[in-house]
């Protein structure tokens, strides 16, 4: 089953946020090959909703390390982070 993980990050700035969308557009797909799909959504100038889609549980897990080295090198600019993850009851892409 699908297994899903959504990051909301609030920035430290406006500035923050445009540096590290930039970055994640850019970096993301290389940095997570085993995602379904990947979204980025800029809910404000200084808040995002990231979405991970994974085909299961420990494809996800894999991602897991890369994750956490992501984050720790911007974690200076970033105020908050909350995440939930969990099985997906329907992940359709068309």
């Amino acid at each position: 089953m699908a297994y899903v993980r959504m990051n909301y990050f609030e920035y430290i700035s406006e500035e923050a946020g445009d540096e590290l969308e930039a970055q994640y557009v850019k970096n993301a797909p290389v940095n997570f090959p085993y995602a379904t799909a990947l979204i980025f959504l800029r809910t404000s100038p200084m808040t995002a909703s990231l979405t991970s889609l994974y085909p299961d549980k420990d494809t996800f897990e894999k991602a897991a390390a890369q994750r956490k080295k992501s984050l720790a090198g911007v974690a200076s600019k970033i105020k908050n982070v909350r995440l939930e993850e969990g099985e997906a009851s329907l992940a359709l892409i068309r």
